[in-house]
C-alpha cells in the first residue's frame, strides 16, 4: 500500500503503555502520520505525549470519551486512510502492520483486527451478545468483529458517520460499515493489551460499554 495512513490513538491515563504503542507504529511503512489524543489524563500522559518527536498531539482538558477523541484527530487527518490504534498496545502494535500491508485501494472494505485468545477471564459476554444481535436487528447482517479497537478504514467514509463520543464508537463504525455494503475483512493479530478481568475495575469498564452501546442502539430503534 502506498504511504497514506494516518494512526490516530486516544490515549487516556496511558502513561506506563503509550510510549512502547507509539515507537512501534512509526517502525510501520506506510504510516505517515501519527495522532494521539490526551483526553483528560490525570497520569503524566500528556508530559510524556509532549517530549515525543514526530507527531501530532490533541489535548483535551477534561475526559470527552474513546469516540470524542476520534472525532478531534479527525479533523487533523492528512491522509486517506485512517488506522484506529488502542494506546495501551505497547511493542504488540507492531502487529498493525498486517493491517496497512493487507490494505489497498479499495474504498469499500474496512480491516479489522481479530484478538488472540484472552490470557484471563473476563466478562460474561453480555457486551459481545448485545453488540452482535443488535448489529443483526438493525442490518440483518452479522460481524465477529463489532468490538475490536483495531481498524483500518479509508478516512472520508469515517468523516461521514455520526461517532457516539464513548465505547460505542466501534459498534457503530461496523453497523455503518454493514449499511453502505462496506466489505469487513477480519485480520488475526497477535496483539495484547490491558485485560479487564472478573473484578471490580472489570465490571465497571464493561457496564459502561454496556451502556454506551446500548445508547447508540436505543437512538437507531427512536
Amino acid at each position: 500500500m502506498d504511504e497514506n495512513v494516518t494512526a490516530i490513538v486516544p490515549a487516556y491515563n496511558e502513561c506506563e503503555n503509550i510510549e512502547k504503542t507509539i515507537e512501534a507504529l512509526k517502525q510501520i511503512n506506510g504510516i505517515t502520520e501519527i495522532i494521539v489524543v490526551n483526553d483528560g489524563s490525570n497520569d503524566n500522559t500528556y508530559e510524556l505525549l509532549r517530549k515525543i518527536d514526530n507527531i501530532k498531539v490533541i489535548h483535551h482538558a477534561i475526559n470527552k470519551g474513546k469516540g470524542h477523541a476520534v472525532k478531534s484527530a479527525l479533523s487533523f487527518v492528512t491522509n486517506d486512510y485512517v488506522l484506529l490504534v488502542d494506546a495501551d498496545l505497547k511493542n504488540s502494535a507492531l502487529e498493525m502492520k498486517k493491517l496497512v500491508e493487507s490494505a489497498n485501494k479499495d474504498r469499500k472494505s474496512m480491516l479489522v483486527a481479530i484478538y488472540p485468545k484472552p490470557l484471563n477471564k473476563g466478562g460474561f459476554g453480555l457486551v459481545k451478545t448485545l453488540s452482535q444481535k443488535s448489529l443483526y436487528l438493525l442490518t440483518s447482517k452479522n460481524s465477529s468483529s463489532v468490538l475490536s479497537g483495531q481498524r483500518l478504514i479509508y478516512t472520508d467514509f469515517l468523516k461521514q458517520i455520526n461517532l457516539p463520543d464513548n465505547f460505542g464508537l466501534e459498534f457503530k463504525i461496523t453497523l455503518e460499515a454493514l449499511r453502505n455494503d462496506i466489505t469487513i475483512v477480519d485480520i488475526p493479530l497477535n496483539i495484547r493489551h490491558r485485560e479487564t478481568g472478573r473484578n471490580i475495575r472489570g465490571f465497571i469498564h464493561r457496564g459502561k460499554q454496556f451502556t454506551n452501546i446500548l445508547k447508540v442502539i436505543i437512538r437507531e430503534l427512536i
